[in-house]
């Protein structure tokens, strides 16, 4: 009876992460990452190899979101549900791992907080690989645990198999099997028979990686030095990816720290895993410890020092793997609490934080991360609706405003801002009355400013009107500014309207 009251609690959390996961999912614009998966969606099995293989990823999402497009095509929603399904497999494994290791109470909470938390429900649902490596990762864990306790060869093979589709669905993923390894050879309990199966399933890995391999040390790594985002390669930017990540997991990326209960909360989520690893000396709890703390330094070493064009702001989401064991950790700190009192009052300070978090996710307020704010599709179809015949709409790629505009058919041109020249030599031989300019706030890549293009228009064009979208906290503007030394953008949208001088 009581396994059948659990069954049915853990119903009611895969049914409330499901309605978090798809409430309003095709509201928001696809961002310059969704918009790469729309192209590998569109592409031929052997463009999707050879494209990922030009930039930093491996293969197997973009193929499986090939053939789903195939099936249900490349909308917003449509695209974004193999997300929700893969999370909602992770709560799932989540729940069978807290069983396994930490306990069915402490299991109950942490699946719990894994649905509600506003980390994972943000990222869960974008047409992005992370609720996927967060799946395979959990299962990897599951399957390592199962593989511990059984000691059959066929569970070290199965453990091998997810291993590789782990590492083919995201590199930083090597960093949970790290994490495993290491915890195998800690353990006193592993016999040799236990080695040799577990050699096999690395065995396993490395044979399934190294058809791969080839494409990781060549362009990929080359790549992945260029470009170098605000602190990377400094000790600062180092401290900033160690210390940022155990806010967004705790409170999520929608809340600034200056809301009243923000600090206070990620204080009191942080202290009650601590204060499990703290009284709690189960040999599953050093596992637990691993897979937290070594994703996050292994995900901000590679980012501040070989991928070094990725800020530190997107740290979270590249280790939003761990966020099963995070949770799970709570959830077991939650339940040694010695007082019910202790649980009541702490659970409503997080709850509340969290509901707030949420809200600003929804509602698009408050995100540390502006990169995810852009209302490309409302601004394209504006234009749209607003651009004559005898005008010229100039956008930006990586803002999302060229697939929304081109979208909608319109015969007023259309052309990308960084083919100036072109640009300018159609203006002029064309006699266009009206240009609209779409950009993007920028920070780190402030180097693709159409800069040239703006100092064209005021020579030959006067500035007609100005709207912006998705203004930026006054006081968070104030702290970037303080931190990177230059002014930061307002809005992050602009358009700008042009007409011709007399």
């Amino acid at each position: 009876m009581k396994d059948d009251s659990r069954s049915i609690v853990l119903l009611v959390i895969l049914i409330m992460g499901l309605c978090l996961l798809t409430w309003q999912l095709d509201e928001k614009s696809f961002w310059c990452d969704e918009l790469f998966t729309i192209r590998m969606a569109d592409s031929s099995p052997g463009q999707i190899l050879a494209t990922v293989a030009a930039d930093l990823h491996p293969p197997l999402y973009f193929l499986a979101i090939k053939g789903w497009a195939e099936i249900a095509g490349t909308s917003e929603g449509a695209l974004r549900l193999p997300s929700v399904f893969f999370a909602l497999v992770g709560l799932w494994c989540t729940w069978r791992l807290g069983v396994r290791t930490v306990g069915r109470n402490a299991a109950q909470i942490g699946v719990m907080a894994l649905a509600c938390s506003p980390l994972f429900v943000e990222f869960s649902r974008m047409a992005r690989y992370y609720s996927m490596t967060l799946a395979f990762g959990v299962l990897a864990t599951l399957t390592f645990v199962n593989a511990l306790e059984r000691k059959r060869w066929l569970g070290w093979i199965v453990y091998g198999s997810v291993c590789a589709l782990l590492i083919y669905t995201f590199y930083l993923g090597a960093a949970l099997i790290l994490a495993h390894g290491l915890f195998f050879i800690m353990d006193r309990q592993a016999t040799r028979s236990q080695g040799i199966k577990w050699l096999l399933s690395m065995l396993i890995v490395i044979v399934a990686c190294a058809v791969w391999l080839p494409v990781i040390l060549g362009d990929q790594m080359i790549r992945a030095g260029g470009h170098r985002a605000d602190f990377a390669g400094s000790l600062s930017g180092l401290a900033l990816s160690l210390v940022y990540p155990w806010y967004a997991f705790s409170i999520g990326e929608t809340i600034f720290p200056w809301f009243p209960t923000a600090v206070p909360s990620a204080g009191v989520v942080l202290g009650l895993i601590i204060w499990w690893f703290s009284c709690h000396t189960i040999v599953w709890s050093r596992l637990m410890l691993l897979l937290i703390l070594l994703p996050v330094l292994f995900a901000s070493l590679v980012t501040n020092f070989i991928s070094t064009g990725t800020p530190f702001l997107n740290i979270p989401v590249r280790a939003l793997f761990i966020m099963p064991y995070f949770s799970l950790a709570l959830g077991a700190g939650w339940v040694a609490l010695p007082r019910l009192s202790w649980r009541i009052g702490l659970a409503l300070l997080i709850g509340i934080t969290w509901a707030f978090s949420l809200f600003n996710y929804y509602t698009n307020q408050q995100f540390i991360n502006p990169i995810y704010t852009a209302s490309a599709r409302q601004v394209a179809r504006q234009i749209a609706y607003q651009a004559g015949p005898h005008d010229v709409v100039i956008g930006e790629e990586d803002s999302g405003f060229s697939y929304y505009y081109l979208q909608t058919g319109r015969k007023t041109p259309y052309f990308e801002a960084l083919h100036a020249d072109t640009i300018t030599a159609y203006i002029t031989t064309h006699q266009v009355r009206n240009v609209w300019l779409v950009t993007i706030g920028r920070d780190g890549s402030r180097r693709l400013v159409p800069q040239k293009i703006k100092n064209w228009l005021k020579g030959n064009y006067c500035l007609i009107s100005e709207n912006g979208y998705a203004e930026q906290d006054p006081i968070y503007r104030k702290v970037k500014e303080f931190f990177l030394h230059r002014p930061t953008y307002r809005y992050r949208m602009l358009v700008q309207r042009y007409e011709r001088l007399p």
